[in-house]
């Protein structure tokens, strides 16, 4: 149980530090960007796509740290209602083993998603790096948000039970 928390913590700094990194560079990429583009009048090439992949592997990886925390979106207006913390529990319980279910279908499509684009030798089109660099995050981001979906499932049984 220790190595789990440990590789719980491990995942949570990597995660959070990598995307922290990504943000800065993202942040210095698109001023560059505004810099050449407006003072300069010089347009950086394909640069313009490196944001946009910057941000979207940053909200696949962000939904990891959500999903650990439990904190994605929830329908409070339920919990107004049901007072009692077994069945409030229960409901949490099957709210993320439905999300847990469909994450890990999620999972089979970005997989099959990322396999073609590799296969295929998709690029990107202005940097023309492979696409599935870019696309393997919504995979890892998907294993990851399937994993703490998992672990909540049961952390809400475990309340539901009693323990």
């Amino acid at each position: 149980m220790k190595f789990l928390k440990k590789l719980d913590k491990g995942v949570d700094a990597a995660v959070k530090y990598f995307t922290s990194a990504l943000m800065i560079l993202l942040t210095i990429i698109v001023n560059a960007m505004v810099f050449s583009r407006y003072v300069l009048r010089v347009n950086l090439g394909g640069i313009e796509e490196l944001p946009v992949f910057f941000m979207c592997i940053c909200i696949w990886m962000g939904a990891i740290r959500v999903m650990r925390d439990d904190k994605m979106v929830k329908i409070e207006i339920i919990f107004s209602l049901v007072k009692n913390e077994r069945a409030q529990a229960a409901i949490n319980m099957v709210a993320s083993l439905l999300s847990c279910a469909v994450l890990a279908f999620f999972c089979t499509r970005a997989y099959l998603f990322v396999y073609r684009t590799w296969r295929d030798g998709i690029i990107t089109p202005s940097l023309g790096w492979p696409a599935w660099l870019v696309y393997v995050f919504s995979l890892i981001g998907s294993v990851g948000m399937t994993v703490y979906a998992f672990v909540n499932t049961i952390k809400y049984a475990r309340k539901v039970v009693g323990k």
